[in-house]
């Protein structure tokens, strides 16, 4: 399963603004943050380290979808909410070392054989 880089493009725009404005490096809504019932439910004891990278796979079901176009402005905007409802956490160097292992016999084996 190839992983896609979801950071934020900069697009420079002239500005007059006295300061220039911040944005973040991800779109919000990508950051999940996890609480003491979330972190007891997928076994982690510990605090991971800051900056330490873990593997995470989920299962979504789509709430909302949303679609609009505007006169002259090209592509209409779409979107997609996704809801997550199961997920497992792992830290990234304990992955498969098969790649090639089918991603959806992975999260339902017993659906799938």
């Amino acid at each position: 399963m190839q992983l896609i880089d979801m950071k934020n493009t900069v697009k420079t725009k002239d500005s007059s603004l006295v300061s220039p404005v911040e944005q973040d490096e991800y779109p919000y809504g990508l950051r999940i943050q996890l609480d003491n019932d979330t972190l007891k439910k997928l076994g982690l004891t510990e605090l991971p380290a800051i900056d330490s990278e873990h593997k995470l796979v989920a299962l979504v079901c789509v709430v909302g979808l949303s679609q609009n176009e505007s006169a002259g402005d090209g592509e209409p905007y779409r979107s997609v909410s996704l809801q997550i409802e199961q997920m497992a956490l792992m830290p990234a160097k304990e992955e498969d070392d098969d790649q090639s292992r089918d991603p959806a016999k992975a999260m339902y084996p017993t659906m799938l054989g």
